[in-house]
């Protein structure tokens, strides 16, 4: 089996061309995220060199912030757990052979539906209090860019793999095969564990690490490559990492392929590729390299032409230093004729190159989306459903692939570390499966919300009130429209029992005050009670 740094260094060659291209577009908007060496230092400025424009990291931040709004709405969810309809169908007829009325079913099945809502809420709560979404907001930025990046979904959080610390295999369909990651770390940064691990073998480290102590000896700062390599196969992912073509003893993991912690993400697909093309590159690379070309040339010629200079006749009897030290106001003999004032006369070809740069800006700012951003500290779950319509209607393909790549096995990936801590009882194999809903669906439950609405309107419409409360079940009503806006109505809502309780007392009051407004009838009432009680023979 071949290792990790082999597998990275036969799959380097491919990546290094797209990454070549992804540089390209980081050029042209945000420098820092893939610069043009690995390894940038301050002799390097070219690594990190600015853009005449600014509107493509305008842009880039404008749509990754869209983009966070329709895939990770804060404090909205942007998922739902339902039931697996032949599961349930099984599940139902179990109920009904067990001598459960169709009341008794749909209450249970209710129920259900309460605690699969109670399950939502306790994930999206778990994700406000991480750090998920400035981690998701940092690789949609690699995405819109790069096209590429390697998301790790731990126990202590998320981590980004940009594309130029890792390379990747996809089969023909793009389902993931193998992906190695390289990292050049110092060695005295290393767990205690590798650094021991690192120091048993003399014969091979001999020269890096005394035998007799793990930490290098001459070099505290030496720094070692290290490769993660993770692989797909069937049903299952594996990963483990090595040092020198050495596996590390004790990083080795596996997990089931639908929790994995591993999510190889593209921006969009590109036929026999493992890579893709990033946003920028498909949709704005044109319009931005012509305005940073219109963008240097405006600046300087503008530049050019704010500076004032002067002209003197050498024969003539002007003092050129005495009149450039001169203070303000002050009198310089000489003869006006001999001082000319320089003038470039391009303000026409600025003109020109300005108004082209004004019609590119427009372009790029419709194809970045934005003069669609509100400026807002709290965003409502109407406007989140608003941003998710708007970008799938935009940026269809992109929201398809991110939802199947990235939502989707984020939430298994979430519920399984929640289901792994305890948070709730193990549900039922096979029973409840987590589906990622897209556009305005895909934002929490808004949709039943409407729907429920929407159904009520047009019951009272057909039969009246008075029909709605013959055929509406009010308890199932309140409940169904608790679940469909996220709310919990445990503690909240009164239940059957407690209803039914409150009635009878309501009519023992109503009872007990008839009583008291007639003492004359509670006198022979309770003369007739202890006739009633009393034997024959007494009576005679």
């Amino acid at each position: 089996m071949k290792c990790a740094q082999s597998i990275y260094d036969s799959l380097q060659s491919e990546r290094n061309y797209w990454l070549d291209r992804a540089r390209r577009s980081a050029s042209l908007t945000i420098p820092y995220l893939i610069p043009l060496s690995n390894t940038p230092t301050m002799e390097n400025v070219d690594a990190f060199r600015l853009p005449w424009n600014g509107i493509g990291q305008r842009g880039t931040n404008s749509l990754c912030a869209k983009l966070l709004m329709a895939i990770l709405p804060p404090t909205e969810a942007f998922f739902r757990f339902t039931l697996d309809p032949v599961e349930m169908e099984k599940q139902e007829l179990q109920m009904a052979e067990a001598g459960m009325a169709p009341e008794e079913i749909a209450s249970a099945k209710s129920e259900i539906e309460l605690s699969l809502n109670k399950l939502e809420l306790s994930i999206l709560r778990s994700i406000e209090t991480s750090n998920d979404r400035v981690m998701v907001h940092e690789a949609l930025m690699h995405l819109v860019v790069g096209g590429n990046c390697l998301m790790h979904i731990a126990e202590d959080g998320l981590r980004i793999y940009p594309l130029n610390q890792y390379v990747i295999l996809r089969d023909p369909i793009g389902e993931p095969l193998v992906a190695v990651i390289k990292e050049t770390m110092a060695i005295d940064q290393l767990p205690a564990s590798i650094r021991n691990e690192l120091g048993k073998d003399k014969d091979e480290y001999g020269q890096l690490l005394d035998t007799n102590d793990p930490l290098p000896t001459g070099e505290p700062n030496k720094a070692v490559d290290i490769y993660t390599c993770v692989k797909w196969e069937g049903e299952s992912v594996e990963w483990f990492q090595e040092i020198n073509k050495q596996e590390i003893e004790g990083t080795r993991g596996s997990a089931r392929k639908s929790v994995s912690p591993w999510l190889p993400l593209r921006m969009a697909s590109y036929q026999a590729s493992s890579y893709g093309p990033g946003y920028i590159e498909s949709a704005a690379i044109a319009d931005l390299q012509t305005a940073e070309a219109l963008s240097q040339a405006v600046a300087e010629c503008a530049l050019v032409s704010a500076q004032v200079k002067h002209l003197v006749k050498p024969a003539g009897v002007v003092n050129a230093k005495a009149l450039a030290e001169a203070p303000n106001g002050a009198y310089v003999p000489g003869n006006p004729e001999d001082v000319f004032t320089v003038r470039t006369d391009k303000g026409s070809d600025v003109g020109v190159a300005y108004t082209a740069l004004q019609r590119i800006e427009q372009r790029l700012a419709s194809t970045f989306m934005l003069a669609e951003m509100r400026d807002a500290e709290r965003v409502t779950a109407e406007e989140a459903r608003i941003t998710a319509m708007q970008v799938e209607a935009s940026l269809a393909n992109v929201y398809a692939i991110l939802t199947s790549e990235f939502q989707a096995p984020y939430i298994r990936r979430r519920l399984d570390l929640y289901m792994r801590k305890g948070g709730l009882d193990r549900l039922p194999e096979g029973l409840v499966q987590p589906m990622v809903s897209v556009g305005l669906a895909g934002v929490g439950r808004g949709n039943d919300l409407e729907k429920t609405a929407r159904f009520i309107n047009i019951l009272q419409q057909s039969i009246g009130p008075e029909g709605m409360a013959q055929y509406l079940n009010n308890s199932e009503l309140i409940k169904r429209l608790a679940s469909s806006m996220g709310i919990s109505p445990l503690g909240l809502v009164k239940s059957e029992q407690q209803i039914a309780a409150e009635m009878q007392q309501a009519q023992q009051q109503a009872m007990q005050q008839q009583l008291m407004a007639n003492p004359q009838g509670v006198a022979a009432a309770a003369q007739t009670v202890q006739e009633m009680n009393t034997p024959p023979e007494e009576n005679g």
